[in-house]
């Protein structure tokens, strides 16, 4: 049977010691409005790809390379994290880039300052 999720008031503390922070995808850093610009992103980048609904994220198809990228906010960690998966280990690759730098690039266009993830 399904267990909740425990409460993480130490969640940046927590990603220290496993090393989750890479899993964000692109880092942020944290501040206090990091869920706002997490919104604000995911909205930019549906005005520039083809994307199909997911609750609380959203997913880019692809033709070339063929594959879909996912984009979501990191639900503990102050970043959003990109999945991507194609037709071959060269195509995900490939599409991991791209949805990173579109995620870059978004982010440059309002402001919002990428952090290193420590």
């Amino acid at each position: 049977m399904p267990t909740p999720r425990r409460a993480k008031n130490d969640h940046l503390l927590y990603a220290d010691v496993v090393d989750s922070k890479q899993k964000a995808g692109v880092w942020m850093g944290e501040r206090d409005a990091y869920q706002a610009k997490q919104t604000e992103i995911l909205e930019a980048v549906k005005d520039q790809a083809d994307w199909v609904p997911i609750e609380n994220a959203i997913m880019v198809v692809s033709t070339e390379p063929a594959g879909i990228t996912i984009i979501a906010p990191n639900p503990t960690l102050p970043g959003v994290i990109v999945l991507a998966d194609g037709g071959s280990p060269e195509a995900s690759a490939q599409l991991q880039a791209a949805g990173e730098e579109l995620v870059r690039k978004v982010m440059a266009e309002r402001g919002i300052l990428e952090e290193e993830a420590a």
